[in-house]
């Protein structure tokens, strides 16, 4: 009776193992999912901001054309000068922030990638583990007489 009572409580721990292993997996297929959204979100943002990067330089040989069309126009007197002096600093300025704030995105897309790499690295390890766990499963299911 008592053979039986161990080789039960063998089974059942068995099956607790395996239902260990099944969550494991399952949580790590949701993680993968995630990640590759992650990704995906990361690639699109990526794309978008190297298309207002150019939408923006576009913009701004188009507005400093125009300026210069402006100032051949108006035979440089000097008021119109001071005037178009200060459209351009203030075109350029916001060029500058423009720029720097192109340059956070970047920066902020880098961290971005790095916080993937990261979670890949995460998920590799939790792949490891499952295989370990799987290993010892089998193993444990190969020790098994039933």
């Amino acid at each position: 009776m008592n053979k039986y009572k161990e080789k039960e409580q063998n089974l059942f721990q068995s099956l607790s193992k395996l239902d260990s292993i099944t969550d494991l997996v399952v949580n790590s297929k949701k993680k993968i999912i995630d990640l590759e959204q992650v990704r995906l979100n990361l690639e699109t943002e990526k794309l978008s901001l190297q298309s207002k990067l150019s939408t923006l330089e576009s913009d701004n040989l188009l507005l400093k054309e125009n300026l210069k069309n402006l100032e051949n126009k108006v035979n440089l007197e000097d008021r119109s000068n001071n005037d178009l002096k200060s459209k351009i600093e203030t075109i350029e300025t916001e060029n500058q922030k423009l720029k720097y704030e192109i340059q956070e995105m970047e920066k902020e897309l880098e961290i971005s990638r790095y916080k993937l790499i990261k979670a890949e690295e995460k998920k590799s390890e939790v792949s490891k583990k499952i295989d370990e766990l799987t290993r010892e499963a089998d193993s444990f299911e190969d020790g098994q007489e039933w």
